[in-house]
């Protein structure tokens, strides 16, 4: 009995990791910043911009003599973005009757904004600290916690999101 048990868990896995190939998308997870000081000058703090004063030596060739640094552009800090691509199934607006359907609210007629995702468990980790995660095109965050299901309880990770585009004045979206 436990072979049977052991060999439906291990064909459950191989066929969802091959149905998540084939039918999953690419989704960007974007994880918080990392702001680093600028090498080049010094840091107003008070202002929270570039003071304008060199660090280096002259013969440098990021010296500067006064004005904005050419390394950070007078900001005073380098942001490094942090963005990873992962493979798995979209599906948006998981509750309501048809996929990607509109829904009537007293607002009037609006587009899908959940979205559910189910991918691969080793990225619990990389989705709870996302800062926010771009599907089609479309910034979303986590709505709730992660949680992984599956044959077993740790083959499918499954995480719930919503939209966080507003819409733009001229674009036709509002009426």
């Amino acid at each position: 009995m436990p072979n049977l048990i052991k060999n439906s868990k291990k064909r459950f896995r191989k066929s969802w990791k091959r149905l998540a190939k084939g039918l999953g998308r690419r989704i960007a997870v974007y994880r918080p910043d990392i702001r680093q000081e600028c090498p080049a000058c010094y840091y107003d703090k008070v202002n929270r911009v570039s003071s304008g004063v060199s660090k280096l030596s002259p013969g440098d060739p990021n010296y500067f003599v006064v004005g904005r640094c050419p390394v950070c552009n007078g900001k005073g800090v380098i942001v490094t973005t942090r963005k990873r691509c992962i493979n798995g199934i979209v599906n948006w607006n998981p509750s309501g009757s048809g996929a990607n359907s509109f829904t009537f609210t007293e607002a009037g007629w609006e587009g899908a904004t959940k979205v559910e995702i189910k991918t691969e468990p080793c990225h619990l980790a990389l989705l709870k600290g996302s800062k926010h995660v771009v599907i089609d095109g479309i910034v979303c965050k986590l709505a709730a916690a992660p949680i992984i299901r599956g044959l077993g309880g740790k083959d499918i990770l499954v995480a719930l999101l919503f939209t966080v585009n507003k819409p733009k004045l001229d674009s036709g979206e509002i009426i």
